[in-house]
C-alpha cells in the first residue's frame, strides 16, 4: 500500500514536470513571439521616422535650390543692368585676392 502511494505521487510528480516543461515550452514560444513582434513594430517605427526625415531633408534642400536660382538670377540681372560696374567689382575682388593670396611673398 504504501509503495502504492509513493508510486502514484511519483508518476503525479512526472506528470506535473512534464505539464511544467511543456508550460516553459509555451512560455518561451510565446515571449519569443512577442519580441519578434516589439522588434518588428520598433523597425517599422524607425523606418517610418527616417522616411519623414529624409522627406524634410528633401523639402528643405529643395527650397535651397530655389533660393539659390533665385539669388543667381538676381545676379544676372545686376551684370546685365549694370555690366562696366559689374566688371569693375570682378577685376577689384579678383585683384584683392591675388594679394591676399600672395601673401606678401615680393618683400
Amino acid at each position: 500500500m504504501a509503495d502504492d502511494t509513493i508510486r502514484k505521487e511519483l508518476d503525479a510528480l512526472k506528470n506535473d514536470i512534464s505539464q511544467l516543461r511543456e508550460d516553459i515550452a509555451n512560455l518561451t514560444s510565446a515571449v519569443g513571439r512577442v519580441a519578434t513582434d516589439k522588434a518588428q513594430e520598433t523597425r517599422s517605427q524607425a523606418q517610418e521616422k527616417a522616411r519623414d526625415a529624409w522627406e524634410e531633408i528633401e523639402e528643405k534642400l529643395n527650397d535651397i535650390l530655389e533660393d539659390g536660382k533665385e539669388t543667381v538670377s538676381g545676379v544676372e540681372q545686376q551684370i546685365t543692368q549694370h555690366p562696366s560696374g559689374s566688371l569693375l567689382t570682378a577685376f577689384g575682388i579678383g585683384f584683392i585676392i591675388a594679394k591676399l593670396l600672395d601673401g606678401g611673398s615680393r618683400r
